[in-house]
């Protein structure tokens, strides 16, 4: 991946059409699911907090991309002519969270030294939207998992970001095709 320079003008466009969000409430242990199965005594969540403590991966550096909810998701509705609807966010956030999932897949599976990492990705984010304690917020806690994994993969999820609100913008986005209501399985049509 090429990287990405950072200059002034050079920001989201939906950050500059409504401002950057605040971080909103911190996520406590208690938000996070709990992994069905603890291996040999330990869950794969103290695993995956242990490993993160090594080299560069470290769970406490802020990421400086902005959370996906709420204005992420308003921005792109507004900018399509659809209603905010909680089916219309729901679908996106299905969308954005399938997309997602995908590429932090292959970002994962490019880090041959430790596995563990792409099992505890996959048990915390690979169940169904709707099973998660806060569906709202599953793309953005993918996000921070992926940005405390490695620090070379911060400025392909800063792309992701980008290209994806600017797919989901442009003159030829695939909203457009449906009317008022977005399908709830709109990740289907990528």
């Amino acid at each position: 991946m090429a990287s990405r320079k950072a200059k002034a003008a050079d920001t989201d466009l939906y950050v500059k059409l409504h401002g950057r969000p605040g971080t909103g409430p911190p996520v406590t242990p208690s938000q996070t699911p709990s992994p069905a199965q603890p291996q040999n005594g330990e869950s794969l969540a103290a695993k995956a907090s242990s490993f993160w403590a090594e080299g560069d991966r470290d769970p406490t550096k802020k990421r400086d991309i902005p959370h996906f909810y709420p204005y992420f998701y308003h921005s792109v509705l507004a900018r399509n002519g659809k209603p905010l609807t909680g089916q219309n966010i729901f679908s996106l956030i299905e969308y954005i969270h399938a997309m997602l999932h995908f590429q932090g897949n292959l970002w994962i599976m490019e880090d041959i030294q430790d596995p563990r990492t792409g099992e505890v990705f996959k048990q915390r984010f690979g169940g169904p939207l709707d099973e998660y304690p806060y569906p709202e917020h599953r793309p953005d806690d993918e996000v921070d998992f992926l940005w405390a994994f490695r620090a070379t993969v911060r400025p392909g999820l800063r792309q992701f970001v980008d290209q994806t609100y600017t797919r989901l913008t442009s003159p030829d986005s695939r909203l457009l095709k449906y009317g008022r209501a977005l399908p709830l399985d709109l990740w289907h049509d990528a």
